[in-house]
């Protein structure tokens, strides 16, 4: 592991001491004739001479946040192009002219024929709802896709994430409790609940629950995520040394990641492992995922101010459809509430 260089300390040179001076001069008197010097004219030699100017230097201090520097100096295109936005435009307006067209009940979706295809019409309305941030619209439509097919996991799952994207985590826990008390637990499920408990602060449910996403990933990058998730959730709660779900960790991003929480690496090296991203979309979004998790350890350490700092830069790169944008969201409209005492301004 590469260890950050420091500055040296300036050294500044010291003059003789006068005793020592003294004792020279006496030296000298007795060794005989050419010993001529008296201690007047030996104190006024050493005040002659020349003190060496102090060394100054030229190593350049340690970045102590190079992730901060490198999202400072880097700018990207935005994350949602308008031609993107005008085919996310166009799917809703076909959408909801299938649907005035042939309109469901207004209740009991669920047993009319057309039940699962009004089911589908809604659920990819909600979607491109969510891709256009478009949180309330899109809580809507998973809703009235539930109403079609109740029985679908994967649409309460959708619903209790945009309940979470919107700033409803209240809701959202009793959607996700629901889920688990019909015996619905999958992968989804418990990341969700991972988030809550981290928005919540309920840390020991949140190493339950970011260990068992961890074990039911569907592949290793997935579940290194979660690793990282497992790994803060025990610093928060205090644990000395933090242990991980048994799951390979990914050969590649986020590996680097949870390396860095461990301390294998610096942050300098997993800023130069985000730069070696060509892509800038890519990029952008692997940088939004390292600035977030390095807030979150900076949290775990209690260092407010510089978390703030990390989670500002994670949101202005508004890579909206990353969940690490809205969990930053979340930590600083905690972070900043009137009643913390925080130093650094609000943005």
């Amino acid at each position: 592991m590469t260890q950050r260089v420091d500055a040296p300390r300036h050294r500044t040179a010291s003059r003789a001491a006068p005793a020592a001076v003294a004792y020279l001069v006496l030296a000298a008197l007795a060794s005989g004739p050419i010993a001529c010097l008296t201690l007047a004219t030996a104190a006024t030699a050493n005040a002659a001479a020349p003190t060496a100017p102090p060394v100054v230097s030229t190593t350049p201090a340690a970045d102590q946040t190079p992730l901060l520097t490198y999202a400072a100096t880097h700018h990207y295109p935005p994350v949602l192009q308008p031609t993107t936005a005008a085919t996310l435009q166009k799917q809703i307006d076909r959408i909801n002219f299938d649907l005035s067209k042939d309109p469901p009940p207004a209740a009991g979706c669920a047993q009319t024929l057309g039940a699962k295809r009004f089911a589908t019409l809604y659920d990819d309305l909600a979607q491109a709802y969510s891709n256009m941030a478009e949180h309330v619209k899109a809580v809507d439509a998973y809703a009235k896709a539930i109403d079609c097919n109740p029985r679908a996991d994967f649409l309460h799952a959708e619903l209790a994430a945009s309940l979470l994207d919107l700033g409803r985590y209240a809701d959202a826990r009793v959607e996700t409790q629901r889920q688990l008390h019909l015996g619905r637990a999958n992968f989804t499920l418990y990341t969700l609940l991972t988030q809550l408990d981290f928005i919540d602060e309920h840390w020991q449910d949140a190493i339950a629950n970011a260990r068992i996403a961890a074990t039911m990933a569907p592949n290793d990058e997935q579940a290194t995520y979660w690793q990282c998730f497992l790994w803060l959730a025990q610093l928060q709660a205090g644990t000395k040394e933090p242990t991980l779900a048994k799951r390979r960790i990914a050969e590649g991003w986020p590996a680097p990641i949870l390396e860095s929480l461990q301390g294998k690496i610096t942050e300098d090296e997993l800023a130069a492992a985000v730069s070696e991203e060509h892509d800038q979309s890519r990029q952008r979004d692997i940088l939004s995922e390292a600035l977030f998790y390095t807030g979150q350890q900076r949290l775990a350490t209690n260092r407010k101010d510089e978390a703030v700092k990390y989670f500002t830069a994670t949101v202005n790169l508004k890579v909206l459809y990353f969940i690490e944008h809205q969990l930053a969201t979340a930590e600083l409209h905690e972070l900043r509430r009137p009643d913390q005492n925080s130093k650094t301004p609000l943005m």
